[in-house]
C-alpha cells in the first residue's frame, strides 16, 4: 500500500494545494513471492533478468476503482491518515483513495475570492489525479464520499457531478440548509452568520438552488442525467441524524437509489471509524 503526498497548482483555487493519495499496488505477499523467484532462479545478470521476467514486481493490476474522500469541518487531507485505518481497508479491497483538502469551504464555490471548491472536486482534481495515477476513468468506478462538511461537499458534488460520479457516500452529513435560523450561535465560528453567509450566500435562496442537494436530486432525474447511488449513515445520538433522514426520504421519493443506516454513535470519529468500513464493503458489493 503506497502513500503518497501531492502538491500542485490548482487552477480552481489558484494556489499550491496538497492532497494525499492511497494507492493499493504494492503487497507484501507479492513482494515475498518475487523474491522467492530471485533466490531460487536468479545468480547472475540473464538469470536475473529471466527470473524477473518470470515473476515481475509490483504485478500489472488494471486502473483502480477511487473513491475521492472529503474531510470535515476543521480538518484536512491528513485526517484520515491519522484517525483511521483507511490504508487498510483501502488495501484490502483494492481501491484507491485521494484525499484533498477542503479548508471550511463547504466544498462550494467561492466566485468573488476565486475559491472554486465545489468544481475542484467535482472536475479538475478527478481529471489530475487520472493524469498522475493508474485510475480508472469509468463512471462507475469512480466515487466520492466524506464525513459531516465532507459529507454534504460529497452529496452536493456527486449530485452536481453525476456524469462523473457513479457512486456517493455521506456519513453524517452536514445538512444544515433546511434550518439555518434554528442554527445560527455565536458559540462556534461555523454556525455564526457571518461565516454562513460568506459560505452559502443570501440564507434565503439556498434551498431550492444547486446547493441544495434535494434539488439536485430532482433535477437529475427530471433532465434524465445520470443517477449516482447514494449512500448515507448517521449516529443515532448525533443531532444532524433527523435532517439525513428527511434528506434521504427525499432523495428516494425522487427516483435514486438511497441506502440509508443509522448506528449507536454521535458526530465524532468513534462513529465514523464503524461507519466507513460497511460503507466501503458498499462501494464495492
Amino acid at each position: 500500500m503506497a502513500l503518497i503526498s501531492v502538491d500542485y497548482f490548482s487552477s480552481c483555487l489558484m494556489r499550491t494545494t496538497t492532497l494525499e493519495v492511497i494507492l493499493p499496488f504494492d503487497n507484501q505477499g507479492d513482494a515475498y513471492a518475487t523474491d522467492s523467484v530471485m533466490r531460487r532462479e536468479g545468480g547472475d545478470l540473464e538469470r536475473d533478468l529471466k527470473a524477473w521476467a518470470s515473476r515481475p514486481y509490483p504485478q500489472k493490476q488494471a486502473p483502480y476503482r477511487t473513491l475521492f474522500l472529503l474531510h470535515g469541518i476543521s480538518g484536512n487531507h491528513a485526517d484520515w491518515i491519522s484517525e483511521t485505518r483507511i490504508r487498510h481497508w483501502a488495501e484490502s479491497r483494492g481501491i484507491a483513495v485521494v484525499m484533498p483538502s477542503g479548508y471550511n469551504a463547504f466544498y462550494l464555490d467561492q466566485p468573488e475570492v476565486h475559491n472554486y471548491y465545489g468544481r475542484y472536486v467535482g472536475q479538475e482534481l478527478v481529471e489530475v489525479a487520472r493524469c498522475m495515477f493508474p485510475l480508472s476513468d469509468r463512471r462507475e468506478d469512480t466515487f466520492i464520499g466524506g464525513i459531516s462538511m465532507g459529507a454534504y461537499g460529497a452529496l452536493r458534488n456527486g449530485l452536481k457531478y453525476c456524469e462523473t460520479f457513479g457512486s456517493v457516500v455521506a456519513l453524517s452529513s452536514a445538512m444544515v440548509i433546511d434550518g439555518f435560523d434554528q442554527i445560527i450561535s455565536d458559540d462556534l465560528f461555523f454556525l455564526s452568520r457571518p461565516f454562513l453567509e460568506h459560505t452559502f450566500g443570501d440564507l434565503s435562496h439556498v434551498r431550492g438552488s444547486d446547493k441544495d442537494p434535494a434539488r439536485l436530486a430532482a433535477d437529475l432525474v427530471y433532465c434524465d442525467r445520470p443517477r449516482p447511488r447514494i449512500f448515507m449513515s448517521c449516529g443515532n445520538q448525533d443531532p444532524l441524524a433527523e435532517p439525513n433522514r428527511v434528506l434521504a426520504r427525499r432523495m428516494r421519493d425522487t427516483g435514486l437509489d438511497v441506502t440509508y443506516h443509522e448506528m449507536d454513535g454521535g458526530h465524532d470519529w468513534d462513529f465514523w471509524n464503524a461507519a466507513l468500513p460497511e460503507a466501503l464493503n458498499w462501494l464495492v458489493r
